[in-house]
């Protein structure tokens, strides 16, 4: 008989339990939409928005380039985690390291980001372009450097097996970033 009124009771208390549970849950997914909310709050980064620098790197002038992506509003916005790097003439853009996929990459106001880019790993095939172009979301056509304002060596910006790294907080963490091999 204590078996059949513990059965009783719980049936009886399941409505409750699941309205309960329901509530919980509800909670739950309102506080991760309010997190994930409050994370897309931050808009995209305006092209307007954003101002870039890019130098070589002595004694590897010819291959490793230090690139910088400047918030020139006073609002955070985010930018692709990837830097889009494209080379004129050539199909393709540098491949991140490490393989990763895109995403928003937070950039405060007035803010910097700095990406390492290798152009050629010396193998020997490298391909020479005139220009090289920058960009912080993949749907913006980038801003253009020259192998002149870069400071490559005549005949141009050496390209083969091209990389970047993905945007860091400081110029020595995106420098480390790049495979040893790589400088």
């Amino acid at each position: 008989m204590t078996a059949l009124t513990h059965a009783a009771t719980t049936l009886a208390l399941l409505p409750s339990l699941l309205v309960t549970a329901t509530a919980a849950t509800t909670h739950a997914a309102t506080a991760d939409a309010g997190g994930a909310s409050s994370t897309a709050a931050t808009a995209a980064c305006a092209r307007s928005a954003l101002g870039y620098e890019a130098h070589a790197l002595p004694p590897i002038a010819s291959s490793v380039v230090l690139v910088t992506v400047i918030n020139k509003t006073s609002a955070a916005c985010t930018i692709d985690r990837i830097p889009t790097v494209t080379f004129a003439g050539l199909d393709g853009s540098a491949r991140p390291v490490p393989p990763t996929q895109s995403g928003p990459q937070p950039l405060a106001a007035k803010g910097k980001l700095y990406a390492a880019l290798r152009t050629d790993d010396r193998s020997g095939s490298a391909r020479y372009v005139p220009s090289l172009a920058v960009s912080a979301n993949p749907g913006h056509p980038g801003t253009t450097f020259t192998a002149r304002q870069l400071g490559a060596p005549a005949p141009g910006i050496a390209v083969n097996d091209p990389i970047t790294t993905l945007w860091k907080k400081t110029v020595d963490e995106a420098v480390g970033a790049l495979p040893k091999n790589a400088a």
